[in-house]
């Protein structure tokens, strides 16, 4: 799909798709793709160019993972704000890979939901404006434990984190007393 509209500043896509070019989409600020498929993955997708082509980018809800992916774009992402990440398991190499990306390149981060668990393996990175987070379906796994660890210690003016738990384990409520001792960048 190949998308070329100057005044877009919307694009939610639900749906069944390997391939959607933003050629002309200055403007473009909000952008959803959710696949019906879980099974939905894509091989050569050039993150850069894809990106690149939406520089007003503000909110992003995106469940596709691309086949390769660098550890950060050549180019940040600097209007991104809002960021939801669905669907990412730890299991998956190639999932952690585009969560990690995604996050490493937006410095201007405000606010970030996943859902599941992603790994806390990018605490060299300090998330100045990063202000809400929500993270759903936690277990008490010990890497969603470090995720958590890790944006408390790096988010300085972080107001407000949700952690939702998994509702079929009751682990989640027995890391409780843990997570309020964790060290906090922001008061």
């Amino acid at each position: 799909m190949e998308i070329n509209a100057p005044k877009l500043r919307s694009f939610v896509f639900i749906g069944n798709i390997h391939f959607i070019h933003l050629k002309c989409v200055p403007l473009l600020a909000k952008v959803s793709r959710e696949s019906i498929e879980s099974s939905v993955r894509a091989g050569n997708y050039d993150l850069a160019v894809f990106f690149k082509s939406i520089p007003a980018l503000e909110n992003l809800h995106w469940d596709y993972r691309p086949g390769e992916v660098p550890g950060k774009l050549p180019s940040a992402l600097n209007c991104l704000k809002r960021l939801y990440l669905s669907e990412v398991c730890v299991a998956e190499h190639v999932e952690v890979a585009w969560a990690l990306c995604l996050i490493r390149s937006s410095p201007y981060l405000e606010e970030l939901e996943i859902k599941d668990e992603i790994p806390a393996s990018f605490s060299d990175v300090t998330y100045n404006y990063l202000r809400a987070v929500k993270i759903k379906g936690v277990a008490g796994a010990k890497v969603e434990m470090q995720l958590i660890k890790v944006l408390l210690a790096k988010s300085p003016v972080l107001r407000r984190m949700v952690i939702d738990p998994d509702i079929e384990g009751d682990e989640s409520l027995k890391e409780l007393p843990q997570i309020t001792k964790f060290q906090r960048a922001s008061p």
